[in-house]
């Protein structure tokens, strides 16, 4: 019986993450969960929590074993025991997070309070001292629910986890203590929920302005494109461009198959056939393309800003990547060790970047290439200067070929944008493109295959309250939970003299 609660734990847990609709499942998840471990000592408890979070790491993680298998070069037992780590460290949150709430909770009763701020303290000390996995937040799988998800431009994620967390524990106290007046409390806080967003809004409709956009997706040739491939790849491309309707057309990072800096024969080609289309547009074209013109330059995942006159206004290189996440001390070090003792793949392990805005008329806007949408680099103002009003995440997820990755990467970027309060569009091939609106509400979300969409989009230029205040609300957050834990230490540590004397 006890598999059998685990497995169900599990799957409430990790559903979301392959069907986003069904959020509500993940609240579900912690009553089997707190069940069984409410009877048993800290130490079962934790084993037990532990198993159900490796059953969620593997039925949430394990695409990464193709971009593990093609940065590690590795034999398929050396992945498989990589992976095995990563989701037992992947697990250790919850079985911690199991002992700390079991330890704190009154002793003959459940505290949702408790639960929910135990839990968003955990995630916030990870995410801030050992984020070695950045896809594994509890607010990923309520992305669809802009009712809560709109939360994290207050307090970011973390506050989005306390909410979804609080609501959660309500229902194992319901399950626990069956009577009617145990749910007032859930629904006088979802009431409350509900009627913040109505005083608290942007400070002004002056700073909301529509522009109109066209989302290019073509069918870009692989790597092994033979020279007839090319010139197809280029002619769709121009097709396309000639359904264009606005004056700012967006591409996935790998619109082109070939070298647009050092294969000068082919950028002409394309330049030709484009020109006309252009017609006053603005077209960011997404290639892999050498860092410079000579042979031995690195290639890099790189998104191209073209002037009507096909002149590069901007070029944003992809330095990002899975480690870019990662807050660990002598982070720098290490991955110079990957470099040169691990030979991992050049250009696949990259020091990070910073993040530049590009100004055009009435956009100000930056570019995350691929996996950066995963870093929130854009969520706390020391990370560039100046406003932005858009944000442009450019990607190719062909080659991880995962629904599960592709709902999470839609995640992250309703998280960047509902936390900057920056409105969000996703040109992606092989995943969901999507219009996020500066809320973080999905406006648009489709699997485009070499088609061209257009829609208007509302921007807003202006901080939010958790850019201007990236720790404030965690903080006190974490000033209660240090107040409950300081007092429950006292309070037993004054039973145990007792008992003794």
């Amino acid at each position: 019986m006890e598999f059998i609660f685990m497995i169900l734990s599990s799957l409430l847990f990790t559903i979301p993450n392959y069907f986003p609709a069904l959020f509500f499942l993940s609240w579900f998840a912690f009553i089997p969960l707190i069940y069984l471990i409410k009877d048993y000592d800290y130490s079962h408890s934790f084993i037990i929590a532990v198993l159900v979070g490796f059953l969620n790491s593997t039925f949430s993680f394990y695409w990464l074993y193709q971009p593990l298998n093609s940065t590690l070069k590795m034999p398929f037992s050396f992945n498989i025991f990589i992976l095995f780590l990563f989701f037992l460290f992947s697990a250790l949150p919850l079985g911690v997070w199991v002992l700390i709430n079991k330890f704190l909770q009154p002793q003959n009763s459940y505290s949702p309070f408790t639960a929910a701020l135990s839990w968003s303290v955990l995630e916030y000390l990870r995410f801030e001292f050992l984020n070695l996995n950045p896809f594994n937040y509890f607010a990923y799988s309520q992305s669809s629910f802009n009712f809560i998800a709109r939360y994290a431009a207050y307090g970011g994620m973390f506050l989005v986890s306390f909410i979804s967390v609080l609501i959660a524990s309500y229902l194992v106290k319901l399950f626990l203590e069956p009577k009617w007046k145990k749910g007032v409390p859930l629904a006088v806080f979802l009431i409350i929920l509900a009627i913040i967003p109505i005083f608290i809004g942007p400070q002004s409709d002056v700073e909301l302005k529509q522009l109109k956009f066209d989302l290019l997706i073509n069918n870009s040739q692989a790597k092994s494109s033979t020279f007839e491939e090319i010139e197809n790849e280029i002619d769709n491309f121009a097709s396309l461009l000639g359904k264009k309707k606005n004056k700012y057309i967006l591409t996935a990072e790998d619109s082109l198959s070939f070298d647009l800096i050092r294969n000068s024969y082919y950028r002409e080609k394309l330049f030709s056939q484009i020109k006309a289309e252009l017609n006053g547009s603005y077209l960011q074209l997404g290639s892999h393309a050498a860092a410079a013109a000579n042979y031995n330059a690195r290639i890099l995942n790189s998104l191209f800003l073209l002037s009507e006159n096909l002149e590069v206004i901007n070029r944003s290189n992809q330095e990002l990547n899975f480690l870019a996440g990662i807050n660990l001390k002598n982070k720098e070090k290490i991955i110079d060790f990957f470099e040169g003792y691990l030979r991992f793949n050049q250009g696949m392990i990259k020091k990070s970047k910073s993040t530049e805005i590009i100004e055009i008329n009435e956009l100000k806007f930056i570019n995350l290439i691929a996996e950066e949408i995963f870093i929130p680099v854009i969520s706390r103002k020391n990370n560039y200067t100046g406003n932005i009003n858009l944000i442009i995440n450019a990607a190719a997820e062909e080659k991880i070929n995962s629904k599960v990755y592709n709902n999470l990467a839609l995640a992250a970027a309703v998280y960047r944008a509902a936390e900057s309060n920056t409105a969000l569009i996703r040109a992606v091939s092989g995943g969901y493109s999507a219009v996020i609106d500066y809320q973080g509400k999905i406006l648009v979300k489709e699997k485009l295959k070499n088609d061209l969409k257009s829609f208007n989009l509302t921007l807003y230029q202006g901080e939010s309250y958790y850019q201007k205040n990236p720790t404030k609300i965690i903080n006190i957050i974490l000033i209660i939970f240090t107040v409950i834990a300081f007092v429950k230490i006292m309070i037993k540590l004054r039973k145990n003299l007792s008992s003794r004397n």
